[in-house]
């Protein structure tokens, strides 16, 4: 087995134990139900002050390719995405912040 291929399969895992649904909106496009794992109140090293969030996802169950100003909603909530690492098994991290 490849090593990508292992870590998309823990990344399956940690999404089917530990995800919600949330809804993501791309800048061009309708909003899609995808699971992901979402932490709130997380701030990184030298972010302006604010709300922050952090949602890992897989890149395949969005419906189109992540960019900056894409909106994810959780709960009420809705975060703008600022920032975006992906993982060699088609896993992402979308740094968010609260849009008001």
């Amino acid at each position: 087995m490849a090593f990508t291929d292992s870590v998309g399969r823990v990344d399956d895992a940690c999404l089917r134990t530990f995800g919600r649904d949330v809804a993501y909106t791309p800048e061009a496009g309708g909003p899609a139900t995808v699971r992901a794992i979402f932490n709130p109140t997380q701030q990184t090293e030298g972010s302006a002050p604010g709300v922050y969030a952090v949602v890992f996802c897989r890149e395949a169950d969005l419906p189109a390719p992540p960019v900056r100003g894409d909106e994810v909603t959780v709960d009420d909530a809705v975060y703008k995405v600022y920032d975006i690492e992906a993982d060699y098994g088609g896993g992402l991290v979308l740094r968010l912040r609260q849009h008001s």
